[in-house]
């Protein structure tokens, strides 16, 4: 009898220290990420809800595509007239920027760490493209233009165009956790740092009539650096189908760098320039907010060693305050002027893949 005792205390220490060993450790009774039951619960606790494969790296990478349309307010060419281009009244539209739908991608690598079932995420964001407007003057008059020196606007203007390219560089690095909240729903309240580089050149030509077209060019180069907070949100449908709900906001300390050439009007090709400065080392503090909506699947495989999950979401951003092109506003005090400090906004489409290893 004592010899049988001894012999199944054995046992049950060898099978306790097999399962601490990784990659080893027991299934839960429920697949981790996934649909569970109320009894499956602890109580007063909440349950992680990370991804919970058995292999031992407890990595997981994904890659997303954007197609996403990035706008920015006060960008818009000038005035089409359909009276005299120099005095009232002023009759005519508007000539806008066409915003067009651009291609991006993001990256993500993340571990699982061993401290409460926490996971660390480093994400890259990249977005670029142009965008342009152009527009004839009516015959009966012309195109009354929001850009150039005042003193340096020419008459009779009867063709612009314009040409927005902005460029967005996001790095993300988050600490966050997965866990249930009741039996159908995870959420992920996350931390971290951003950093973002958004830069932008702004091109105006106008021609006016038997005279050569001059330009402005503007560049505005950023980059910002600051906390960010979110909350992922995954209702659990059923059969690993998922709604998902996100947002996010951060404070960025943001450095402008800028500068704004101009053609004389009357001679284009000559020197020197009309205008031609920089502003450089301008600092504020920029806030930027991200809501995103979709839907997502996703299943464990090979033994529960991987999980491989596909999402589709739709977000919309804003970057406040991010167009700081100047603007001058008189002829005879030649330095007035101010920034319009337009808002960036970011809407589209996502699609991502995510493998967990």
């Amino acid at each position: 009898m004592r010899l049988t005792t001894c012999i199944s205390a054995l046992l049950l220490s060898a099978t306790s220290l097999s399962a601490t060993v990784k990659g080893c450790r027991p299934i839960n009774s429920f697949e981790q990420g996934h649909e569970l039951r109320q009894s499956q619960m602890a109580a007063a606790y909440n349950a992680p809800a990370r991804i919970d494969v058995r292999g031992s790296w407890d990595l997981f990478a994904s890659a997303s595509y954007l197609y996403w349309q990035p706008s920015e307010e006060n960008l818009e060419l000038g005035i089409s007239n359909a009276s005299s281009s120099n005095a009232l009244p002023i009759s005519g539209n508007v000539v806008n920027m066409n915003f067009q739908f651009k291609s991006g991608y993001k990256v993500a690598l993340g571990v699982n760490t061993d401290t409460d079932n926490w996971d660390a995420m480093a994400e890259y964001t990249w977005l670029g493209g142009r965008h342009s407007a152009r527009s004839n003057g009516p015959v009966s008059g012309g195109i009354l233009p929001f850009w150039g020196h005042p003193a340096n606007v020419a008459d009779n203007i009867i063709f612009g165009k314009s040409r927005w390219r902005v460029r967005f560089d996001i790095l993300d690095v988050t600490l966050g956790r997965s866990s249930y909240i009741g039996t159908q729903l995870i959420f992920r309240p996350y931390f971290g740092a951003r950093a973002a580089w958004i830069d932008q050149k702004y091109l105006v030509s106008y021609t006016p009539q038997a005279q050569s077209p001059y330009e402005i060019r503007c560049t505005n180069d950023t980059w910002g650096v600051g906390p960010e907070i979110g909350l992922d949100m995954n209702y659990l449908v059923g059969y690993g189908l998922r709604l998902i709900g996100k947002g996010e906001a951060d404070l960025l300390f943001t450095r402008y760098n800028l500068r704004i050439k101009e053609q004389n009007s009357s001679n284009p090709s000559g020197l020197p320039l009309a205008v031609d400065f920089r502003q450089r080392h301008l600092t504020y503090l920029r806030p930027h907010a991200n809501l995103e909506m979709g839907f997502g699947w996703g299943s464990y495989f090979c033994n529960h060693n991987y999980h491989i999950d596909f999402s589709a979401t739709y977000c919309f951003q804003i970057f406040w305050s991010q167009n700081m092109f100047r603007t001058f506003v008189a002829g005879g005090a030649v330095g007035k002027s101010f920034a319009p400090n337009g808002d960036l906004y970011i809407q589209g489409a996502t699609g991502s893949l995510r493998f967990d290893f």
